[in-house]
């Protein structure tokens, strides 16, 4: 039964390849062009919903390039809700809120409902069901104006993009906890409520492309902390007698294949999930720090379920469907090269990815929002790519080094990066003690 359920599955996935490599036979219009899903669609970053990195969201740069004029999104005032994370110290890396005071939404005044209504936090079922979350992020992006997925058909859109799942898996990472139907929606939910909306959006007519969901346990969030104790500056393992120092669960010492998730990161600054004899207080990490490798498992194969379920769906509604999966296992296993210099999903020194671990920098956005471009031309769009050149750091016909050469500041030999490099990200990332 196993081996026909395997079989079954690569049938289908080698079905949504063929399909979404076909062009498709007319042009798009993005003369209404809507975006529905969650955080990463809204262009949350740094744990924040802001300003800033919205306008660089992955739809706002799609739509820039498509020329579509008033392409609306729920912009919120500086430093964001919650307030956006920024760097206190590099070395060692310590991360917190810029203000103590959130920002205020800038557009609920708008006459008519988003163009971008990703929505944080929100689940594919979400978008079918729910109109308000007690003034969280639903209110701030829906008003009151009906489902995340009634106010985008009501836009009547000629071009609609479909990336969510995410949410769906996102929480059992972020709580340390892989429970069937509180941090992880169950299978048949998730298929339901995706088929449900697939049929709404292909009803529509618009010119339609669906992405899938990355494996979340390959985030920095979780990867970025060895289950062992490490010198804080330098990173180098401690050892003791020679050996490595495991880190200390509720259970003893953790296992190597154990993930320790970015929360762990304050428990460990005072001590906390170090052994008394490497320097530590001796008290257990919490659970919800850390991933087992049972609960790790459960979660990636809950994603391969979810993405065969995306390609299914999509497929037997002849929509495209973008690999976002496997662009997202490149970062974390190869990087990516832009501009001579290596992208990767490394925590800080990658330059993808935000201060909560979880979503894009701008330059990440920028990454995205070209896959998406590339995807769409290929099944006949005409928008003009993307130059990455900006989210760099560097400006039109000017070299990095050139570059370089005008910024404060030196080139910290530790990081993995070139000075070129390392000088663009600092441009990048914000820091409390440069303001």
């Amino acid at each position: 039964m196993q081996q026909r359920l395997g079989r079954r599955a690569g049938l289908l996935l080698v079905a949504a390849v063929a399909l979404s490599a076909a062009p498709a036979a007319a042009q798009t219009n993005f003369t209404s062009y809507v975006a529905l899903g969650d955080g990463f669609t809204a262009g949350f970053s740094n744990g924040s919903l802001v300003e800033s990195h919205q306008r660089r969201s992955f739809p706002a740069l799609i739509a820039q390039q498509a020329g579509v004029s008033g392409f609306e999104q729920p912009l919120v005032g500086d430093p964001g809700i919650p307030a956006e994370l920024v760097l206190v110290s590099l070395v060692p890396p310590v991360v917190g809120a810029k203000a103590t005071t959130p920002g205020a939404p800038l557009r609920r005044d708008l006459a008519r409902p988003y163009n971008n209504l990703g929505i944080p936090t929100a689940t594919v079922a979400d978008l079918l069901t729910r109109v308000t979350d007690g003034g969280s992020f639903h209110d701030l992006v829906l008003r009151g104006r009906g489902t995340a997925l009634e106010q985008g058909l009501s836009l009547r859109p000629t071009a609609l993009t479909l990336w969510t799942g995410t949410a769906d898996v996102m929480a059992a990472v972020v709580n340390g906890r892989a429970v069937e139907g509180v941090t992880l929606t169950p299978l048949a939910s998730f298929r339901a409520a995706f088929q449900s909306v697939v049929n709404a959006v292909k009803a529509s007519g618009a010119f339609v492309v669906v992405a899938n969901v990355p494996d979340v346990t390959a985030l920095p969030y979780a990867t970025t902390i060895q289950p062992i104790v490490v010198n804080p500056t330098t990173g180098a393992p401690v050892r003791v007698n020679g050996q490595t120092v495991p880190l200390l669960g509720p259970n003893g010492p953790l296992p190597s294949n154990s993930l320790v998730t970015l929360a762990a990161s304050p428990f460990l600054l005072r001590g906390d999930g170090i052994p008394a004899a490497a320097g530590g207080s001796g008290r257990p990490l919490p659970d919800e720090a850390i991933l087992d490798l049972a609960e790790a498992s459960a979660i990636r194969e809950r994603v391969g379920q979810f993405n065969l379920a995306i390609a299914e769906i999509s497929q037997g509604a002849a929509i495209p469907v973008l690999d976002l999966s496997a662009f997202y296992a490149g970062l974390a296993t190869e990087g990516r090269v832009v501009g001579g210099i290596t992208l990767t999903s490394a925590f800080l020194t990658g330059g993808l990815f935000g201060y909560d671990g979880l979503h894009p920098t701008d330059l990440g956005y920028a990454l995205l929002a070209a896959e998406w471009i590339r995807f769409i031309n290929a099944r006949g769009g005409q928008l003009p790519e993307l130059d990455l050149g900006p989210y760099l750091g560097v400006a039109a016909g000017a070299s990095a080094s050139a570059q370089a050469a005008d910024r404060t500041g030196g080139w910290a030999p530790w990081t993995a990066f070139t000075a070129d490099a390392y000088n663009a990200l600092r441009a990048a990332f914000p820091r409390v003690d440069r303001r």
